[in-house]
């Protein structure tokens, strides 16, 4: 059996603090996960995150030269010490690098710092054209100078912000994200992502209460999103993967692929790829 797989995203399998491998379901193949929130502190607090004993802040000071290190030992592990076929299902191919770990990435002070060191050490082992640098984010810091700054670095290989959008109506957003968001906000940071990078809205689709999405928050969904159209290079749609790890009282639970299928057939409504993954 592979120890990695769509459904094992166990970042404690491998013995590094900051890079780990999963295979990734939307990413289609390996991915290498830049985890910037060790302590594992979060400006969100969304009531379906699987991150244990999460908290709110920002990530503590990185170990840089660490990082360095364990970046390139993946690299390694990957591309000359045959860790595809040790450790995954035959087929599985390395796709991407990403930032994406237990808390918000770009709240990390280093952040622009990190971009440059990949970059460096994809073009070391000469994968510009096979692999994509993605963001997986809540979008809130894409404002940020010098993340736009570090992002807009990136001119020599294909690169994605994957944006969370999870509702747009205020009172979802404060139940789901658990944050007070502003819909004013959440578009001057779409348009700064889309300023810097192609960009793919990710949002998270649960039953709250045993209730699906109601036809208003999807209706205000569409309305919001077709402002950018456009520009956006598409929507993935998913439910819950793994059980939530967050101290709630509500009831939430999964979407069925019939569920998730129907509400993605709704959005289509607008002229962009929408995928639905469970």
């Amino acid at each position: 059996m592979a120890t990695l797989s769509t459904i094992n995203h166990d970042r404690k399998i491998f013995d590094k603090k900051y890079i780990y491998p999963v295979v990734s379901r939307r990413a289609g193949g390996l991915s290498l996960g830049i985890n910037l929130n060790t302590n594992n502190a979060c400006n969100w607090q969304c009531i379906y995150c699987e991150i244990p004993n999460l908290t709110r802040g920002k990530p503590e000071a990185i170990d840089i030269p660490l990082l360095k290190k364990e970046l390139y030992f993946w690299l390694e592990e990957i591309t000359q010490n045959n860790f595809l076929s040790k450790h995954t299902n035959p087929g599985t191919a390395f796709k991407d690098i990403a930032f994406s770990g237990n808390g918000e990435p770009t709240a990390a002070k280093e952040f622009s710092d990190i971009v440059s060191i990949v970059v460096e050490a994809v073009k070391d082992y000469k994968l510009e054209s096979q692999l994509t640098m993605r963001i997986i984010t809540n979008g809130s810091n894409m404002c940020d100078k010098s993340v736009q700054s570090g992002w807009d670095f990136i001119q020599s290989m294909k690169k994605e912000v994957w944006f969370k959008i999870d509702s747009v109506i205020h009172d979802e957003v404060k139940l789901i994200n658990q944050i007070n968001g502003s819909l004013g906000m959440t578009a001057k940071n779409l348009e700064a992502s889309l300023s810097v990078s192609p960009t793919i809205i990710q949002t998270c689709l649960i039953k709250v209460g045993g209730k699906l999405p109601s036809k208003k928050s999807i209706n205000a969904y569409i309305d919001f999103l077709k402002n950018y159209e456009d520009q956006l290079s598409g929507i993935h749609l998913y439910s819950l993967a793994r059980p939530s790890e967050q101290n709630i009282t509500l009831e939430i639970e999964r979407l069925t692929q019939i569920e998730l299928n129907q509400i993605a057939d709704k959005i289509r409504v607008l002229n962009l790829p929408v995928h639905a993954f469970i």
